[in-house]
Parts: C-alpha cells; sequence; structure tokens
C-alpha cells in the first residue's frame, strides 16, 4: 500500500532534477562564457559574444576584442561588436573603428552601433534599418530627440572621424547610410562640410543627409541645403525645406519666398511657408498677412507663427479678431502664441492649457519661445497635467535661475514627474557649465 507514494515521490524528485537542467546551462559564469569564445562550435561562440554584453563586465572587453578582430564567423564578430557598445570601455574604441573596415557589411553596421552606444542605447535600431519611403520630420514634433545625445555629451574624435570616413568611402550604401545616421545621433557637427559635399556628390544619400543635418541644428549646414530647395525630386525638395525651416537660416530667405511664388506643388509651398514662419523674417511679412485668412488652416498656422516671430504689432487687433471666429484649434493656439509674442502676456495661459490636450506638441515647441519668468507661476501648480512640459522646457531653455525654482519639484509625488525634473536640472547645469560629464566605462565584475 505505500509503494504508489514512494513511486510517486521518485517521480516528482526526477522531474524536479530535470526541470533544473536547463537552468543550470544557462546559469554560466562570466568566465565561462569567455572560454566559449574559443569553443570550436559556432553556435557557442555567437551565445557567449551575445551573453557578455549583458553582463556588462570589464573583464569581457579584451576577449571580445579578440574575437572582433579574429572570429573566422562574421556573426560572432557582429555579436562582439555590439556587445563592446554596451560595455562602453574606452579601451574598446580603436577595436570598433578597425571593424568598421571588417569584410562582411553587416559587421561592419554592428561596429557603428557599437561606437553609438557607447554613449546613447535606447531607440538606436533606426541606424540601420531600411528605411521604406520618405519619412519626413516635422520641426514641430521633437521625436527624433530620443535617438541624439545631450548637447553637453563629448565624443570622441576619432569616432567620428572614423564614421565620416565610413560615410564617405564605405562600398556599401547602407553602410554609408547607417554612418550619417549615426553622425546625427552623436551631434557631429564637425562632420557638417564633409556630408554637405556628398549631398551634391551623392544624389542616393542627399535625405539621409539632410535628416541628419536637421538633427545637428546647426546653421553652418544652411548653405549646403539651400540649393536643394527646389531640387527636382520631392523627396529631397520636401526635406530641404524642412531641415532649413528648423535651422532657421535668414539667408535661405529670398530663395523660400521664391519658391513659395513660383512653386506649382502645393505640399511645396506650404513647406516654404513653414520655413519662413519658423525663421520669421520681416521680409516675408507681406506673405504671413496674405495668409491669415487663407482657407488652408495650416496656412493660417503658419501666418500666425511667422508674425509672431517677426513681432510687428500692428497685427495684433487683426489676429485676436480672427480668433473670435476661428474654428479649428491648431490656428487657435498658433494665434494665442502670436498674440503672446506680440505683447498679450496673458495669451501664455491658453498655450500651457493645451499642453492636456492633443495639441501638446505644438504648444511645447512655443514654451521653447516664452520669458521663462512667464512659466514660473506654473510650477507651484503640481497638479497640473502638462507640468511636464514645462519642465521640459525650462531644462533646455531656462536660464541658471530657474534650477532653484525647479527644486521643490523633486519632492513631487509624481514619479515621472520627479524623472522630468532631475533631468531637467541635470541639462541646466551641464548648460550653464556646472558639471563635467564623467568618464563612462563598463561594470566592474562583482
Amino acid at each position: 500500500m505505500e509503494t504508489r507514494p514512494q513511486v510517486s515521490l521518485i517521480i516528482l524528485t526526477l522531474a524536479f532534477s530535470l526541470a533544473l537542467v536547463p537552468f543550470a546551462a544557462a546559469a554560466q559564469t562570466t568566465e565561462e562564457l569567455i572560454a566559449n569564445l574559443h569553443s570550436p562550435l559556432v553556435k557557442s561562440r555567437r551565445e557567449a559574444a551575445e551573453k557578455l554584453g549583458h553582463r556588462r563586465e570589464r573583464i569581457a572587453v579584451r576577449p571580445l576584442m579578440e574575437a572582433l578582430r579574429h572570429d573566422s564567423d562574421a556573426q560572432v564578430r557582429r555579436l562582439a561588436a555590439r556587445s563592446l557598445g554596451l560595455i562602453k570601455d574606452e579601451a574598446a574604441i580603436p577595436a570598433l573603428i578597425a571593424a568598421l573596415g571588417d569584410a562582411d557589411a553587416a559587421v561592419r553596421q554592428a561596429a557603428i552601433v557599437g561606437l553609438v552606444m557607447y554613449y546613447i542605447e535606447r531607440n538606436i535600431d533606426f541606424i540601420t534599418a531600411h528605411r521604406q519611403g520618405l519619412q519626413r520630420l516635422n520641426p514641430f514634433l521633437s521625436t527624433y530627440e530620443a535617438t541624439i545625445v545631450e548637447p553637453y555629451t563629448r565624443i570622441h574624435p576619432d569616432i567620428i572621424e572614423a564614421l565620416v570616413n565610413v560615410a564617405l568611402r564605405d562600398r556599401d550604401r547602407e553602410v554609408k547610410t547607417s554612418a550619417i545616421r549615426a553622425l546625427g545621433v552623436l551631434r557631429a557637427t564637425s562632420a557638417i562640410p564633409k556630408l554637405g559635399n556628398l549631398m551634391f556628390a551623392n544624389s542616393f544619400l542627399r535625405v539621409e543627409i539632410l535628416r541628419t543635418f536637421i538633427k545637428l541644428e546647426d546653421p553652418a549646414a544652411a548653405s549646403f541645403i539651400i540649393p536643394f530647395l527646389d531640387d527636382d525630386d520631392a523627396d529631397v525638395r520636401y526635406q530641404a525645406l524642412t531641415a532649413i525651416g528648423i535651422l532657421r537660416s535668414e539667408d535661405a530667405v529670398p530663395k523660400l519666398m521664391e519658391v513659395y511664388r513660383s512653386s506649382p506643388d502645393l505640399k511645396t509651398r506650404k513647406l516654404a511657408l513653414q520655413a519662413l514662419a519658423s525663421i520669421g523674417d520681416p521680409s516675408a511679412v507681406h506673405i504671413f498677412v496674405a495668409n491669415l485668412s487663407s482657407a488652408v488652416a495650416d496656412h493660417r498656422r503658419y501666418a500666425c507663427e511667422g508674425l509672431a516671430r517677426v513681432g510687428d504689432r500692428r497685427f495684433v487687433e487683426r489676429i485676436s479678431r480672427n480668433r473670435l471666429r476661428e474654428r479649428n484649434d491648431v490656428v487657435k493656439l498658433a494665434q494665442a502664441f502670436a498674440l503672446y509674442k506680440l505683447g498679450r502676456r496673458e495669451y501664455i495661459e491658453a498655450i500651457v492649457l493645451d499642453l492636456s490636450t492633443g495639441r501638446r506638441r505644438q504648444a511645447y515647441e512655443y514654451l521653447l519661445e516664452v520669458d521663462p519668468e512667464d512659466l514660473y507661476p506654473y510650477l507651484r501648480q503640481s497638479s497640473l497635467p502638462g507640468l511636464k512640459w514645462i519642465v521640459e522646457a525650462l531644462g533646455r531653455v531656462g536660464p541658471r535661475e530657474a534650477i532653484d525654482r525647479l527644486r521643490p519639484l523633486l519632492r513631487a509625488q509624481d514619479a515621472e514627474l520627479v524623472r522630468a525634473t532631475t533631468l531637467a536640472i541635470e541639462r541646466l547645469k551641464r548648460r550653464t557649465g556646472q558639471q563635467k560629464r564623467p568618464k563612462r566605462i563598463g561594470r566592474r565584475p562583482g
């Protein structure tokens, strides 16, 4: 009668033991993974090269560098490059740069990603992705900022030089594209002249270079962009118009006005008007005024934004009357921005209120152009739905004194607001020179 329970116990014991086998196999030490980099089994080498990156231990750097240089399997080399990027040890930079000359294109792309990962890891898969069609960056949307280093980040000059060389000389178009995108992520403003010349020489890379110029936001790129504002290729033309607006280059105004007046393409004219509005040059006032009552909502919006940046107060009453009749909320927000910039400070309230609507991105971009003094009172309203956006705006454009105004929010109950405040204060400290960037290295073995 006691045999049946004993048999059941034996079966359960065996089942439990068998269940532990995969766990035991998975729980490899770092030393075992390093040893597996020399395994005759390519599968073991691949697994080791990948897992060592997740461990982020500096002891794995030199073995991974050896694998990147000498392993016969391209996938092992590719995984080793990515893992070195995750570990972030400066000693690996020369090996990653050398891998930019690997015979395998995928390994060269992985080396590019590895170099970028030394500084930023999030949302960088696009660097090696194949883009289908044109994805135009909207100057009123900051989605691309998630894949760009902070302005205060110091990039190793050898990395920039190596990536520029890849963009200029690599034989594979996809690898060249990855290098160009990486230069944008790393804010490589020193690369602008060579990328600008490459844009003239290689039509296949023009859109990618223009997107990188948008990320760099450096006026030095304007002279390379202006010749493409009326390019025959619509994708290049649209991207160039978007880029020049973001750079706010006054030198582009005559060409933009010419494009706006003469282009038969409606989208081209709209983008030209948008760029002129971003620049806000007085010579374009007549174009803005003509569009205040346009049948196209976007044109009315850009007209208001343009007049706001010109700062001509003659049009306050007209914009105010138009706002009473306006039914489009996007245009009404632009009108509030214009009225604020033209001296009606009370309209800051309308901009702040829209931070909790679907127009929050548009309102946030306007916050970057308001007087920080007008934002400080809202920091005392901890339950304000759009407070996070105000904090972020102050972190980007506020003066040093904004740090003391922000500090009380570090005690807020909202964890997301505390994180946004911490980042804003860090940005202010870096931008105003209060803090130096620490050296980034991999984790020591524990």
